[in-house]
This record gives C-alpha cells, sequence and structure tokens, in this order.
C-alpha cells in the first residue's frame, strides 16, 4: 500500500528528521510518499561527503545539512524535494538499487509527459557495468548527472535523487530542479501523476492519503531530530 503524506515545510534539520524517522517506524507493508519544502535557504549533502569542504564550496549563506542518503550537494532554494519510504516487507525493496532507481525516475518521466514536456533518462555509462555508490566530494546533484536521471533534450537535468537502505526497508529522497521546468508549471497536477504512476511502476496499487503519527515515529522523530541538529553529525567526516 502506498500512503501519500500530507505536504509540510520545514527546516532543514527536521526535513531530514522526518525522513529517517519514517524509516525506522515505518510499519509493515506500507511505502509513504511525501513532498517537502524549505521554511530557511538550504542544501542538504550526501553522507559520504565532508562537511567542511561542503561549507568551504557553499559559501555560508546556506544552512547545511548531511542527509542519511548518499549523492552530491543539492541546493533547495529552487527544487521540489520529495521522499519515498518503503518497508522491507514490501516486494519492490528486493528491486536491485539501480534498476529501482531507474524505476522511480521513469515514473517522473511519464508524470512529465503527461504535461507534453519532453525528457530522457540519461543513459548508462560503461562504467556503470559494475554499479558504484561512491560520489565525488563535491559533487553536485544538478550538475553531475548520474545513470538514469531524468534530464531535458538539451542535458540540462531534471530530477536526480539518493537511497539508503536500513534495517527496516528504503529510503529515497529526491529533487526535481524548478529552474528546468516552465515557470507557470502545475506542481499539484504533476504531484497527484506522479504518485499514480509510482503505483503503477513498483507495483503498489492502494493509493490512499493519511498520516502517520504513531507513538513509534514521534519518538524517533525526536532522536532524529537531536541527531540532525549535532555538530557531531555534520561533522563526522
Amino acid at each position: 500500500m502506498l500512503i501519500t503524506l500530507p505536504n509540510a515545510v520545514e527546516k532543514a534539520v527536521t526535513n531530514m528528521a522526518i525522513d529517517a524517522a519514517m524509516l525506522t517506524s515505518i510499519p509493515e507493508g506500507i511505502a509513504t510518499f511525501r513532498h517537502y519544502g524549505w521554511l530557511e535557504s538550504a542544501a542538504t549533502f550526501g553522507y559520504a561527503q565532508t562537511y567542511e569542504a561542503v561549507r568551504k564550496f557553499i559559501g555560508k549563506d546556506l544552512v547545511i545539512c548531511r542527509r542519511l542518503s548518499g549523492g552530491g550537494i543539492v541546493d533547495h532554494r529552487n527544487d521540489w524535494t520529495y521522499a519515498i519510504t518503503i518497508h522491507a516487507t514490501v516486494p519492490c525493496v528486493q528491486i536491485p538499487a539501480t534498476k529501482l532507481y531507474e524505476n522511480v525516475h521513469r515514473a517522473i518521466l511519464l508524470a512529465l509527459g503527461s504535461f507534453d514536456i519532453k525528457a530522457y533518462l540519461s543513459p548508462c555509462p560503461k562504467s556503470c557495468a559494475t554499479p558504484k555508490i561512491e560520489v565525488p566530494l563535491l559533487s553536485q546533484c544538478f550538475i553531475s548527472p548520474s545513470a538514469n536521471d531524468v534530464l531535458r533534450p538539451d542535458g540540462r537535468k531534471i530530477a536526480g535523487a539518493a537511497m539508503k537502505r536500513g534495517r527496516n526497508g528504503l529510503l529515497i529522497q529526491g529533487s526535481i530542479d524548478r529552474g528546468s521546468l516552465p515557470d507557470k508549471f502545475d506542481y499539484t497536477t504533476f504531484q497527484a501523476q506522479l504518485i499514480d504512476q509510482l503505483s503503477k511502476t513498483l507495483n503498489l496499487p492502494n493509493t490512499i492519503f493519511n498520516d502517520i503519527k504513531s507513538a513509534s515515529f514521534i519518538r524517533h522523530l525526536e532522536e532524529e531530530k537531536n541527531r540532525f541538529s549535532s555538530e557531531k553529525w555534520n561533522r563526522q567526516r
């Protein structure tokens, strides 16, 4: 079952904490989708990147926070951000990471197609015959396309994502560059189209609108807020 959580606008620490808490507390048989915005000018950076290098590169104007997932630097000042959490008991979790990444971005591609927006999936370079998780220390998500990212015909990147597998399931954190789409693009309708395509692509036909505020989630959320706001977390590498 795919549950669509209410849209939210929070600070960077809270956005990252909610995703992490969902990964830890999501119930069996459940997958969730949520779109969220940002209360502050912020960028997030991949788990393997170093705080000092990112801060030097980004400057002092943005709040920065380390993500639980990998990937590069994402500037959230003009993006449309989403997260998908899937419990370990849901069959699509067993799909290889590269194929699952492709499936999620194909759903975005199909959703964009409903608006007559032309796009394609970035081809896989020869080197990805043996997939690698490593990302250059200062990789920027929308400057360094990966295999199966969503690109415009002119090569500009529209969408990218990063993943984190945990004992309880899988987290996918994704970003769509608003600047790559028309100025008056209807994101509300796009979200509905995307959820419908994800439901089909991931074989999760029962899509409903609900919220998950279990005692377990609330407890983990407070723990994760403390973690993502800590110097230890953000400067650990």
